[in-house]
């Protein structure tokens, strides 16, 4: 299957062509689904279901300019497993073709590696002078990335720079337990709701009750 070009230069990707991409690359689905949690939702994100190159370039370069932009203090990108791994790889890629500088990047195991170089954490190991920022595909509760960041201070002396997702799905009333840490995502529901409403899609109004919370 031929896939879009997307535009080449991140300044140029809108919100809502960050939506029709991640729609063209089935990571965005609307329907009936049953997240972890148990709730049942009207639409649904994953992120793994961007598997080419193309895809992974538009979403490095995508998220590369939202650091740059937002957190430019940045030395390495956090990637829990299993999702974050790909999408701290991305980035990084994009991030030195786009501005020539090298982020670091590293991911932990699930279980720790007894054999081998053994360990939780595989890549770059931050020191007390780095800067990490958490990346993950999405933030619904906050409790996966609330254990990403006793994990790294268990194990690092470095600071939290925040956390970047591509998207959060959280309703109006979630609260996501991380005091004092900066949270940004490339879009949020209420950007959902918006591009639904201005395609004259009628999804808008399920998504906006699940965003109320009726």
């Amino acid at each position: 299957m031929t896939q879009k070009e997307w535009p080449s230069k991140p300044t140029d990707f809108a919100g809502e062509q960050f939506i029709d991409f991640l729609i063209e690359q089935r990571a965005l689905r609307f329907g009936e689904f049953t997240l972890k949690s148990g709730i049942k939702s009207p639409f649904f994100i994953n992120i793994g279901d961007i598997h080419s190159g193309n895809g992974y370039r538009t979403l490095g370069q995508v998220l590369a300019q939202k650091i740059h932009d937002v957190f430019p203090q940045t030395t390495a990108l956090y990637g829990p497993p299993y999702k974050g791994i790909s999408i701290v790889t991305a980035t990084a890629v994009a991030y030195y073709e786009l501005y020539q500088k090298n982020l670091q990047t590293f991911y932990s195991r699930k279980e720790i590696k007894q054999h081998g170089e053994g360990g939780v954490f595989v890549g770059y190991q931050p020191g007390a002078d780095d800067h990490v920022l958490i990346m993950d595909d999405v933030l619904t509760t906050g409790g996966t990335k609330l254990e990403a960041i006793e994990l790294l201070k268990n194990h690092f002396r470095t600071a939290i720079e925040g956390i970047l997702v591509t998207v959060d799905r959280r309703t109006q009333n979630q609260q996501t337990g991380l005091p004092g840490v900066r949270l940004e995502s490339i879009i949020n529901l209420q950007d959902i709701i918006q591009y639904l409403k201005r395609k004259n899609d009628n999804r808008f109004e399920l998504l906006e009750k699940f965003y109320m919370g009726a």
